[in-house]
C-alpha cells in the first residue's frame, strides 16, 4: 500500500485497522471450520504488519468448497489445529477495531471457534467494507457493478486473486482507502458499515440452538430449498420459502441466514423464532411461481 492509502485510511481509523479474511469449509459459522487465517494490521503510526495461518480443521472439506479456494485436506495435514493459531490471532489484532468484507460470517467463525476453546476475545468494534462501499455508491452514478469484493477490487484497480485468504485482506484495505477518497458523507457511511462489538455477545445465547434443529444444519450443508413457519413480522403469516445460505452466531441469537424466495433478499431468520422447517421441491416452487 501506498503512504497516500495508509494515511487515507488513518483518517476513517485513527487508532489503526485490521483487515481480516478466512477460508472455511462451508458457509456456517456454527457448524464449518476454518481452515485459513490471514489479517493485515495497519497501526496507529502507519505500520504494516500481516498474519497468515492454514489450519488443519480435522474433518473433511466438501469439494463443493474446495473449487473456490483450492484447499484440501492434504494440503493441511501437517498444519495446526485452531486453538494455538487462534490464540495468536487474537495477540496479533490487540485492541485495533477489524473489518472485512461481509464481516459477519469471517467473526462469526472467530467467535464461535473461540468460544468453543474457552478463548477471550477483545471488545473490539467490527466493519463491513461490503456496507462501506453499498454506503458510497448505492445512489452515485458511475459506481461498480455489484458490492463483491472481486468486483470492487477490479473497480479499484487491484489485480485481486479472490480466495486467497491474504490477498483478500489487501483487496479490503485497497478498497477501503479508495472509498475514503470519494466525496462522500463519511460519517453516515462509517456508521452503516458497522456490525457490532465484540462485547455483544452473550456466549450461551449467541451459539446454542434447541435439537428441534438438529435437521436443519444438514438442509443448510445440501441446500436444499426450504419452506419456514416463521414468527417474525412482515410476511402477512405466510411460510417462508427460503434459500438457506449458512447459520451464523450474531448478538441477538443464531440465525439462519438465506435467500427468501418471496422477496429476493438475503434475510437473518432467528432460531429460536424458527416454528418448523421442511423440504421445498424446486419443481413445486417454480410451479407455484408461475401459477
Amino acid at each position: 500500500m501506498t503512504p497516500e492509502e495508509i494515511s487515507s485510511i488513518l483518517k476513517l481509523y485513527p487508532k489503526g485497522l485490521v483487515a481480516v479474511d478466512l477460508e472455511t469449509t462451508g458457509l456456517s459459522p456454527l457448524v464449518d471450520k476454518i481452515i485459513e487465517i490471514a489479517a493485515v494490521k495497519i497501526s496507529e503510526s502507519g505500520e504494516i504488519t500481516t498474519y497468515h495461518q492454514l489450519i488443519n480443521p480435522l474433518i473433511d472439506i466438501p469439494e463443493m468448497t474446495i473449487q473456490f479456494h483450492g484447499l484440501r485436506n492434504d494440503d493441511l495435514k501437517d498444519a495446526p489445529t485452531i486453538k494455538k493459531p487462534l490464540k495468536e490471532f487474537w495477540n496479533f489484532v490487540g485492541r485495533h477495531p477489524m473489518i472485512a468484507h461481509n464481516s459477519s460470517f469471517d467473526l462469526g467463525y472467530l467467535i464461535k471457534s473461540s468460544h468453543d476453546f474457552q478463548i477471550e476475545f477483545p471488545p473490539l468494534d467490527i466493519y463491513d467494507s461490503c456496507r462501506y462501499a453499498r454506503a458510497v455508491y448505492k445512489k452515485r452514478e458511475g459506481g461498480p457493478e455489484n458490492y463483491k469484493l472481486s468486483t470492487l477490487g477490479e473497480f479499484v484497480g487491484f489485480n485481486l486473486n479472490h480466495h486467497v485468504a491474504i490477498e483478500d485482506t489487501w483487496a479490503c484495505l485497497k478498497i477501503l482507502a479508495h472509498l475514503a477518497g470519494v466525496e462522500a458523507d463519511h460519517k453516515v457511511a462509517m456508521e452503516k458499515s458497522y456490525v457490532f462489538r465484540l462485547s455483544q455477545f452473550n456466549k450461551n445465547d449467541c451459539f446454542n440452538f434447541s435439537t428441534r434443529l438438529k435437521n436443519l444444519a444438514t438442509m443448510v450443508q445440501e441446500k436444499e430449498l426450504m419452506i419456514l413457519d416463521y414468527r417474525g413480522s412482515g410476511n402477512g403469516g405466510r411460510s417462508r420459502p427460503v434459500r438457506p445460505i449458512g447459520l451464523m452466531p450474531l448478538p441477538k441469537g443464531p440465525v439462519l441466514f438465506a435467500e427468501c424466495l418471496l422477496s429476493g433478499m438475503n434475510k437473518s431468520f432467528l432460531l429460536k423464532k424458527i416454528k418448523s422447517y421442511e423440504k421445498l421441491e424446486a419443481c413445486l416452487w417454480k410451479q407455484g411461481t408461475k401459477s
